[in-house]
């Protein structure tokens, strides 16, 4: 076992950031606001695509955790790879 003692200083670690509003990050609170933002650059991005074709593909995209964490347009960008429509 280590010899330290209570006295031996203590190096501090990094703070846990545990909430969501604590984490630099840009995240939308707001799951029909996060939607919209997505559809929108859908349609920026293939502007031969409907609403009506991208909403069912955002929207369960926006149930999937690691999806709805990141920010809105950067999901609708990797949609992009993927063809959205018949």
């Amino acid at each position: 076992m280590n010899n330290v003692t209570s006295d031996a200083p203590f190096e501090k670690t990094v703070r846990l950031v545990c909430r969501l509003d604590d984490a630099d990050i840009d995240y939308v609170r707001d799951t029909a606001e996060w939607i919209r933002r997505c559809v929108r650059r859908v349609l920026e991005i293939h502007p031969e695509a409907t609403a009506a074709e991208a909403t069912p593909v955002v929207l369960d995209m926006s149930t999937r955790g690691r999806w709805r964490l990141m920010r809105p347009e950067i999901v609708a960008e990797q949609l992009a790879l993927v063809t959205i429509g018949p």
